[in-house]
């Protein structure tokens, strides 16, 4: 299958059961202005120390009736007195269901279409309840990653009138965006994580052209898909200089988080088929070691804060996808996995580790 259709891409990053269970949205397009839709907690975000994960839940507005569309429920979870709180209901209008909670920032940063033209990057304000659109020239977003306070955004976003998933960093002081290597029309960028104790940023990206001939001999042999290299690349978030860590040869990364001096890799031999493995990169040396883990999760995979275990979205069975759906942590030394929300009514889209 050819990926030069920009919205497979999108859509290949849906775990199985949204892809089999979600129509279209059919709630209204974003306006430039839709504070009064966006349904918020009681509490703002307070600012303290430690580490949360950020969570992204779709469900539809009606338990399971799908007249009035769909809405992203956004929560947070905090890892150390392990409470679950919802600050807001973002309306789903996004191609695919994003948001993030910024607790320094004070807000939760998600995608939005905006006259049925594309997705943009808004904002809400968990104090004042105030929504911003804060891009005006972007078609799809599949990444949202806060850096610091005073540092940007990073997306893995398509430019209007392209399709190219690029790197972009948004400058939250002057809404301005930097697109690195604008000019490249062939180089995806698939994940991104971002490594506070370095302030440094990391991407994968694979080439479109080689994975269009890896394609055409899968279907000229009647095979798997095999993934043409994928590159991990060291980008500092000051300076935006950048430095290759590792390349995959012919393995997909489907997944990528980074902490301390390590990068948390999951990757697949095939292309939507088969079981993810899983392997840690020393950043400094490349130097690569797999690990035998018994969890079911091809993404959303984070390292706890003590490396005493793993924050993952996905199954409590190996066997069955299925079984269980959720956000777990795995503890590497009692082997148990302990349950921190699981799927019901509706679809776990994303979560990601951030520090307060």
């Amino acid at each position: 299958m050819k990926t030069s259709d920009i919205r497979l891409i999108i859509i290949s990053l849906l775990v199985p059961a949204l892809l089999s269970a979600c129509s279209p949205p059919s709630t209204p397009a974003a306006e430039s202005n839709p504070s009064k839709q966006i349904q918020s907690g009681e509490k703002s975000a307070p600012l303290e120390q430690g580490q949360y994960l950020s969570m992204t839940y779709t469900e539809y507005v009606n338990g399971k009736n799908t007249d009035k569309g769909m809405v992203m429920r956004v929560m947070t979870y905090d890892l150390s007195s392990k409470k679950m709180t919802k600050l807001a209901d973002v309306p789903y209008t996004s191609q695919y269901p994003l948001s993030v909670v910024s607790l320094p920032d004070h807000k939760i940063y998600y995608s939005a279409d905006v006259d049925n033209k594309g997705d943009q990057l808004f904002s809400f304000d968990l104090n004042s309840k105030k929504t911003e659109q804060l891009s005006d020239n972007l078609f799809a977003i599949n990444r949202i990653v806060p850096t610091t306070p005073e540092g940007p955004l990073v997306l893995a976003a398509v430019k209007k009138g392209e399709r190219t998933l690029k790197t972009i960093f948004y400058n939250k002081s002057t809404h301005t965006m930097q697109f690195l290597h604008d000019e490249n029309q062939d180089k995806h960028t698939w994940s991104l994580a971002y490594n506070s104790a370095k302030n440094t940023v990391y991407n994968t990206q694979f080439s479109e052209k080689e994975q269009d001939k890896q394609s055409d001999i899968a279907s000229q042999k009647n095979t798997f898909t095999t993934p043409t290299n994928y590159t991990v690349t060291e980008i500092n978030n000051e300076t935006k200089q950048e430095r290759p860590v590792i390349t995959l040869k012919n393995e997909q990364i489907l997944s990528m988080s980074s902490s301390n001096d390590q990068l948390l890799l999951v990757t697949a031999r095939f292309i939507n088929h088969g079981n993810p493995e899983y392997s840690l990169v020393d950043i400094a040396t490349g130097k690569r070691t797999k690990l035998e883990l018994p969890i079911s999760s091809r993404s959303f995979i984070y390292m706890s804060p003590d490396g005493k275990g793993i924050y993952y979205l996905g199954s409590a069975s190996q066997k069955n996808q299925e079984e269980g759906s959720g956000v777990y942590y795995y503890d590497f030394t009692s082997k148990i996995q302990t349950p921190i929300f699981i799927q019901e009514e509706g679809f776990i889209n994303n979560f990601m580790l951030l520090n307060k």
